[in-house]
C-alpha cells in the first residue's frame, strides 16, 4: 500500500475513462488490479486512470506493485494507434493538413515498412509520413495524439497495440491499414516527467515487467480507511493476498481484450 499523495503520474488521463473506472470501483466495491510503480520515486508506470479514479473516490491508500525501475528486466515501449480506413494515403494527408503539421512523404516496399523516430503515420500500401527533424519527442507525442483524436472524430475506432505487434498487424492482417506511431522514451525521461509534473499525453509509454499481478480485488473500504496506519493497511493487504491462489499465465496471454507481453500472476479465491 502507498498513500495517494506519495504517487506521481507521468501521463495525462482521459476524464471519461476515470469516471467510468470510479463508477466500476464503487459498483463492485473493490479495486481489481494494482498500479505498477517505481519503487524509488513512487512514479506511476502503469495505472494513471486507476490512480485518478481512486483520488476521485477519496481513497487514502493505493495497492501498488513496486518495482526496481533500473532493472534491465523492465522494458519500455510505446502504444501505436491502429485504424482501418478507406483511401489511407488521402486520409493521412488530410489529417496532417487539418492539424497544420509540416511533413514529408515517401513510398517504400510495404514489406520494408519500419518505424523510425521521425515517422508519424504508416499505411499498408507503403506510404510513410515523417515529421520535421527539429521536433522534440514530447511535440511528436502530442502531434500523434492530435492526429489520433482527429481520426476518431471521422468515425473509425482506434486500437492500441505495442509497436512490434502493431507493425506485424499492419503488414499481415486485414484488420488495420494505417498506424499512427509514437516515440519511445527512456526510463530517465519518464522519471523526469513524473518528478517535474510535466506530463505526457495519455497512453504513450508501455512498460513490460517480469511478472504482472492482476485481479487482487482489494476492498474499497480498505482503501478509504482513515483510522489505520500504513503498517496496518499493508498487514491487511498481505493477509488478503495470502488467502488467494495464483494462476500463472505465460507471456502473450490475452485478458479482457488486452495482450500482455509478460507473465501474469492472476489472484483468485
Amino acid at each position: 500500500m502507498v498513500e495517494v499523495d506519495e504517487l506521481k503520474p507521468h501521463e495525462e488521463i482521459i476524464p471519461s475513462i476515470v469516471r467510468q473506472l470510479a463508477d466500476e470501483v464503487m459498483r463492485e466495491e473493490k479495486l481489481r488490479d494494482p498500479l505498477i510503480v517505481d519503487r524509488e520515486y513512487h512514479i506511476i508506470l502503469d495505472g494513471m486512470h486507476r490512480f485518478n479514479s481512486l483520488k476521485q473516490l477519496r481513497c487514502r491508500f493505493v495497492p501498488c506493485c513496486l518495482v526496481n525501475y533500473d532493472s534491465p528486466l523492465i522494458k519500455v515501449g510505446s502504444w501505436f494507434r491502429l485504424f482501418k480506413v478507406e483511401n489511407e494515403e488521402a486520409i493521412s494527408e488530410e489529417l496532417l493538413r487539418e492539424a497544420k503539421v509540416n511533413y514529408s512523404k515517401q513510398h517504400v516496399d510495404p514489406k520494408n515498412l519500419n518505424y523510425t523516430g521521425q515517422t508519424v503515420i504508416m499505411t499498408r500500401l507503403g506510404y510513410e509520413f515523417l515529421l520535421p527533424e527539429p521536433m522534440d519527442l514530447i511535440q511528436r507525442s502530442r502531434t500523434a495524439v492530435v492526429l489520433e483524436k482527429a481520426m476518431v472524430r471521422k468515425g473509425p475506432p482506434v486500437k492500441y497495440l505495442s509497436e512490434i505487434v502493431a507493425m506485424q498487424e499492419l503488414k499481415n492482417s486485414s484488420d488495420s491499414n494505417l498506424v499512427i506511431s509514437l516515440p519511445i522514451f527512456t526510463k530517465q525521461q519518464i522519471r523526469d516527467f513524473g518528478l517535474t509534473g510535466r506530463l505526457l499525453p495519455h497512453k504513450v509509454t508501455r512498460h513490460v515487467i517480469p511478472s504482472r499481478p492482476l485481479e487482487i480485488d482489494v476492498p474499497l473500504q480498505m482503501l478509504t480507511d482513515r483510522d489505520i496506519s500504513i503498517e496496518e493497511a499493508n498487514r491487511k493487504l498481505g493477509n488478503l493476498l495470502a488467502s488467494k491462489r495464483i494462476n500463472r499465465k505465460p507471456a502473450g496471454s490475452v485478458v479482457e481484450g488486452r495482450r500482455y507481453e509478460e507473465e501474469l500472476l492472476i489472484f483468485g479465491p
